[in-house]
């Protein structure tokens, strides 16, 4: 019998555990225990309230995550990809206790092909495509194609401040008001501080004349499987001088150090820019993955 439950902070480091073991050499743009730590950003009690489990005979055989209101992210058992029966649990939990809100939803199921199939035999559409982009680790990390001058270090808390003043930057498209920028500040401590905080490396990139540039946080999920790249991001008044090619690169070279076997990314089709610096980082696309997508009533 398979059970749902929603887990308790107490239970954080046993689903990052086994959402770590989950991350195989055919990684799909599944969840990976990085995503729990950029969305770990919320605070620990919030994290743990946003996640599902499902549980048969002891074990964790997939796991959810709410990502906003309106976005249900998921990673399962690589064994019961192809489990009809579970899958046909999973979708019934979805639907029909209402675990999934009303209006508008997309659930990422990557990988999960029995899920997939039994969400479309249900009437689900087929989202926006995403690419998954991998670069193989087990090789030196590719030097720089444009001999780009980038000076990265891996930063702490002391540099909070750099590090979200160049991600607002670089995914908004403005300067961050003094209140965006103690809540950025507050937000990154909490997530730098948080359960997951052991798998982060957090990265900057400073330019010849040490002005912070690109950032990159990088995640971990133990020697020899995946790490994960997210998020990666150049300054808005910075773009066209190669600086994301460098410091992914750089997020590459230090996954590497930590004993990934690839650094791991997802792009959507639509982002031309991302999937052409990662391309230039020497990163392969695998074919494309669509999340599905549903109008709750």
């Amino acid at each position: 019998m398979t059970t749902l439950t929603t887990p308790t902070v107490a239970q954080l480091a046993e689903i990052a555990r086994t959402l770590s073991e989950w991350q195989t050499a055919d990684w799909r743009g599944f969840l990976h225990p990085g995503d729990l730590g950029w969305h770990s950003m919320v605070g620990a009690e919030k994290s743990a309230a946003d996640l599902r489990c499902w549980t048969a005979d002891g074990s964790i055989v997939a796991i959810g995550m709410f990502d906003g209101d309106d976005l249900f992210r998921m990673a399962m058992d690589p064994s019961a990809l192809d489990d009809d029966q579970l899958a046909r649990q999973i979708e019934a939990d979805l639907t029909s206790v209402r675990a999934l809100p009303p209006g508008a939803v997309t659930v990422e199921a990557r990988g999960a092909l029995a899920l997939q199939a039994r969400l479309r035999a249900q009437g689900w559409d087929t989202g926006q495509p995403w690419t998954p982009l991998q670069l193989d680790l087990r090789a030196p990390v590719p030097a720089n194609p444009r001999n780009v001058a980038l000076r990265v270090e891996e930063i702490g808390l002391d540099e909070a401040e750099e590090w979200t003043a160049v991600h607002w930057s670089a995914f908004k498209g403005t300067t961050p008001s003094a209140e965006e920028r103690q809540r950025l500040i507050q937000r990154w401590t909490t997530m730098a501080t948080g359960p997951f905080a052991h798998l982060a490396h957090y990265l900057i990139g400073y330019d010849n004349i040490d002005q912070p540039v690109a950032v990159t946080t990088v995640w971990t999920a133990g020697i020899g499987r995946p790490g994960l790249i997210e998020p990666m991001g150049v300054h808005r008044d910075h773009h066209g001088h190669g600086y994301g090619t460098a410091i992914t690169l750089a997020g590459a070279h230090a996954l590497q150090q930590h004993g990934a076997s690839t650094a791991a990314v997802v792009a959507e089709n639509s982002n031309a820019g991302a999937l052409a610096t990662y391309i230039a980082a020497g990163f392969t696309t695998s074919e494309p993955v669509a999340d599905l997508t549903r109008t709750q009533v």
